[in-house]
């Protein structure tokens, strides 16, 4: 019994944009749906939502035979278990686990192979699960075709070889192609070259691996189409492009790479792309948060043992990104048409396809049903409460994240938890990054003006903002920093409670002034060197605790003066100042989690007002997860336990 839907409304279900025809089959239970060509697509911004967010439990399969399958990925899912992902290492820190597509794959198959009741099916039985092996990797954040082999088809097929052996060997062959469709930012011009104008073009550079090993990389590249930053009668037409990438090895952000070095980062590219860019359209234009526009749409692979004839896929652009040309690039749409055709990339799908379900672990409804609402309160009173903020939650809605705390994919923000715990509405005081923790205070908002978007017509909200940004509030900050306290000659580890003031850069890249943080390096620590295939590995050894008192606000103040080039001490974990290589080795082998940058608000002091006559002080304990990074250093605990006392912050390990 298996249950059929057309790739189209699978799509639609994700973003809710297109015509579909339904009609019920008697014939066997379950539905079956047709797509209709020619859909119309919705113009609200809300509508860019991925597959991901919306299909929870489902795995769409492009294409399947004796010994192989084909499905797609969607953005935001890994494809399979690695050191800091798999399921004991995250129930370790404290994290949900996540479900990869090696498993979610597994599963879909096994219920498509399965005698289906009602569309239920014991998923826990491990009865004649057939195992599936990954013939090749796809980013996180990327989509598209994702090829499978079955594990239980590894007897020797040719020579000794398995399946897997085999698919393997034809995906590194010269005859095979995987066509990627890329949107990057920039309109196709370098140095006063038009590289649409170029057709097919090869791009040859030497890449490092994750070891930081240099090999050889060659990516060919056609400019399709593309546009120039325009905004006439209020429509707003970004400068961006189609660009098609075929590489012929498989290196580590190869794509990704090449094209940053065509000053053309692809949208969403946390690492190698543009941080103002990607900001501007996750907040303006709904790119989902983990998205990097990348989509594997066109797999061939030359007949081999396992597929006599061969493999040619294609993998129908998702919604997400064939909606951000629909809204904002709809003439490089059709422009880009004809060439996508030619090169048989679907843009809408044509066909029907097999979805399958996975399995749902318990952990994980259980932690969307209860945890997600769950807050600690520091300390209220009257007119204020201050909550215990953790890693990984914003503090409010805003435009990209409130579509995905309804489709689930997203923490309940903490002003959300709070209203919900005390049953009153709040207003934030201040803000956190998504990635810190610690302190976070609000006010109690008065009836009269308890709208959210009024908070500064509500006179508690004013009077502790007011109080927050006087001379006499104090925030100290704990950070966890990648260095050892010297810099540039400098032993900052002498120096005690010494202030920077340098100008920082603001969401949109503009240079602000007067910005003012106090800094104290307190310790530091030399670790053991990490190993990488056997080899010793001096990347990510050091780490300095440090101490931060930020006089004004600004955007990633803290983040952005120690990462300068006064201080050269960035925070770990942190993806726009930080250093990427370190902060995988961190995630991977010392315990930092995703999403995590290791800066902790751990203590706030406000003076008296008229609403609170008595002031605010409040401590916040380290988090779980920086208590299990600091177990693996008792050494730099020792060394900092002294003065951060004297300084009123507990950082107890126990």
């Amino acid at each position: 019994m298996i249950k059929i839907f057309s790739l189209g409304i699978f799509l639609i279900i994700a973003a809710t944009c297109s015509t579909v025809a339904a009609f019920l089959s008697s014939d066997r239970p379950g539905t079956r749906y047709i797509f209709l060509p020619g859909g119309r697509t919705s113009s609200s911004l809300h509508s860019l939502q991925t597959p991901a967010t919306e299909s929870f439990g489902n795995v769409t399969i492009l294409e399947r035979g004796p010994k192989h399958i084909v499905a797609i990925k969607p953005p935001s899912v890994v494809c399979h278990h690695s050191g800091w992902t798999g399921s004991r290492s995250k129930a370790k820190r404290g994290e949900v686990p996540e479900i990869p597509m090696l498993q979610r794959v597994r599963d879909a198959i096994h219920y498509m192979d399965s005698s289906v009741q009602e569309g239920i099916v014991d998923h826990k039985s491990k009865q004649n699960i057939r195992r599936v092996n990954l013939i090749h990797r796809l980013d996180r954040g990327a989509s598209g075709a994702l090829l499978f082999a079955f594990a239980s088809d590894e007897d020797g097929i040719n020579e000794n070889k398995g399946a897997t052996s085999i698919l393997i060997d034809a995906m590194a062959s010269p005859e095979a192609t995987k066509t990627y469709v890329a949107l990057v930012r920039g309109e196709g011009i370098l140095r006063g070259v038009d590289m649409k104008q170029k057709g097919w073009f090869e791009v040859s550079r030497p890449i490092k691996d994750e070891d930081g090993v240099e090999k050889d990389a060659t990516t060919l590249f056609n400019f399709v189409a593309g546009q120039p930053e325009t905004n006439e009668n209020g429509i707003d037409r970004p400068r961006m492009s189609l660009v098609l990438a075929r590489p012929k090895q498989g290196r580590w952000h190869q794509i990704r790479r090449h094209l940053n070095g065509l000053s053309h980062p692809i949208l969403g590219d946390t690492t190698h792309g543009a941080s103002k860019v990607n900001r501007e359209w996750k907040e303006k234009r709904n790119l989902p948060g983990e998205r990097i526009c990348l989509h594997m749409a066109r797999l061939q692979l030359p007949p081999n043992d396992v597929v006599p004839h061969g493999i040619d896929v294609s993998c129908p652009l998702l919604n997400d990104m064939l909606n951000m040309l629909r809204i904002y690039a709809p003439d490089v749409l059709e422009s880009a048409r004809p060439v996508l055709e030619r090169e048989g990339i679907l843009i809408e799908p044509v066909a029907e396809y097999e979805v399958g379900r996975y399995n749902i672990p318990d952990i994980v409804l259980e932690k969307k049903k209860i945890g997600d609402l769950d807050v600690d309160i520091l300390a209220q009173g009257d007119h204020f409460v201050v909550a215990n903020k953790p890693p990984s939650v914003v503090v409010h809605h805003s435009s990209w994240t409130n579509n995905k705390v309804t489709a689930g994919m997203e923490p309940t923000p903490l002003l959300q938890r709070v209203r919900e715990k005390i049953g009153k509405k709040v207003n934030p005081i201040h803000r956190l990054d998504r990635g810190a923790s610690g302190c976070l205070v609000f006010s109690i908002a008065t009836e009269r003006h308890g709208n959210n978007e009024e908070m500064e017509s509500c006179p508690v909200t004013r009077s502790l903002m007011d109080s927050m940004q006087s001379e006499e509030a104090t925030k100290t900050y704990i950070a966890l920093c990648d260095g050892d306290g010297t810099w540039n000659g400098n032993n900052y580890l002498e120096k005690g409670w010494f202030n920077i003031c340098l100008p920082v850069k603001d969401e949109w890249g503009n240079l602000m002034h007067d910005c003012s943080t106090d800094i104290r390096f307190v310790a530091s620590e030399t670790l053991p060197p990490t190993k990488q295939n056997g080899i010793e590995d001096e990347e990510g050894r050091r780490v300095a605790l440090v101490l931060a008192r930020p006089r004004s606000g600004k955007w990633h103040q803290i983040r952005q003066h120690l990462a300068s080039g006064t201080i050269g001490h960035a925070i770990l974990g942190d993806s726009s100042h930080g250093r990427s290589r370190t902060n995988r080795i961190w995630k991977k082998h010392r315990k930092l989690i995703k999403e995590r940058t290791c800066l902790h608000l751990a203590h706030v002091h406000l003076p008296p007002t008229e609403y609170t006559p008595e002031g605010i002080n409040v401590n916040c304990p380290i988090p779980d997860d920086l208590k299990e990074m600091l177990k693996e250093m008792p050494g730099l605990v020792e060394k900092a336990m002294p003065v951060l006392k004297g300084e009123g912050v507990n950082i107890s390990i126990n």
